[in-house]
């Protein structure tokens, strides 16, 4: 895993195999201090894939400059969306603002046949 980019397909029901290859390409990539948040925000990524998109999730990885670009891509044209959430009911929709919180920046790029979302954790 020496490259500067790691591509995966995540079948359904495996969404912690994110975990795994995200820390592996960070440790070979000596970019062990941002493990933690890179693990969250990816797994989130791909589980919301998993669970709202269609099958199978394509994680992506790579470095530039001074970012780590996380990219998950599915194949529904659902566009992810940061929900309203009752604090004292909610058993989920939390993601997205834990994405919110440990990124620089992330979006959803369209294209035919899917999408594909993404988040920048500044280096």
């Amino acid at each position: 895993m020496d490259a500067d980019r790691v591509e995966v397909d995540v079948p359904q029901g495996h969404a912690r195999q994110a975990r795994r290859v995200i820390t592996q390409a960070l440790d070979a990539w000596g970019l062990t201090h941002i493990t933690r948040g890179a693990v969250l925000v990816g797994h989130e990524l791909v589980a919301n894939a998993l669970r709202h998109g269609m099958p199978p999730a394509i994680l992506r990885l790579f470095r530039r400059d001074d970012v780590l670009v996380i990219e998950v891509g599915d194949h529904s044209e659902r566009v992810p969306e940061i929900a309203e959430i009752d604090n004292s009911t909610s058993i989920s929709g939390r993601g997205l603002r834990i994405v919110t919180k440990l990124t620089r920046a992330w979006g959803v790029r369209r294209h035919a046949g899917g999408k594909v979302v993404w988040a920048e954790i500044a280096l």
